[in-house]
């Protein structure tokens, strides 16, 4: 039947609704060239989401909590804009998110803390406006 969605899709998408909640805070804002667009979405979704995020072992939140630092250790701002926001929705607080930035500074270096912290600080801001 090719109406049926690939488990690892629906996984994905079911896992990616959790993490960037339709109306919470900041959901990411990706685009792709058309021509590769339909099938990265796939693909990405179906791996990131549906086989990583979506396995057993880690609870969402220490997810969030580990791809937080990755990205602001490895200067992946847009990114780590997404999963900052993710991070809210899935119970992290403002506070939390600081601290995993900070606790990077001393492995990842004082730069991209500091890139992280302005990152956190951009997402904040828009949520708090979204608030009002």
């Amino acid at each position: 039947m090719a109406d049926e969605m690939d488990p690892r899709m629906a996984k994905g998408l079911m896992t990616a609704l959790k993490l960037f909640k339709p109306g919470g805070a900041g959901p990411p804002k990706f685009t792709y060239p058309e021509e590769i667009a339909s099938d990265w979405n796939e693909f990405s979704v179906s791996t990131v989401m549906g086989d990583v995020w979506g396995r057993e072992g880690l609870d969402p939140k220490h997810r969030a909590m580990i791809t937080i630092g990755v990205l602001a250790a490895t200067s992946k701002p847009e990114q780590l804009k997404a999963y900052v926001a993710g991070g809210l929705n899935l119970g992290l607080t403002r506070e939390e998110i600081c601290e995993i930035i900070l606790h990077i500074s001393v492995y990842a270096g004082f730069p991209a803390a500091i890139q992280g912290f302005a990152v956190a600080n951009e997402v904040f801001e828009q949520v708090d406006a979204a608030d009002e």
